[in-house]
């Protein structure tokens, strides 16, 4: 596993359930929280080589 697969699949285990919880508390619709949270990783996934690391990687995130 590549080292930026494993420390996306780190982030989701770390903040998945939180980042679900406000996109939820946001747009209230259950199944689209779920479907951006997703996105909101696969979107990490694909722009990791941006992330400097002047930030925890939470507020990256966002």
């Amino acid at each position: 596993m590549s080292k930026s697969k494993k420390e996306i699949t780190d982030w989701y285990l770390l903040y998945s359930d939180s980042i679900f919880k406000y996109i939820l508390m946001m747009i209230h619709d259950y199944q689209q929280a779920e479907d951006l949270t997703h996105e909101t990783f696969v979107y990490a996934y694909k722009n990791y080589h941006s992330f400097k690391r002047n930030s925890n990687e939470r507020t990256w995130f966002i």
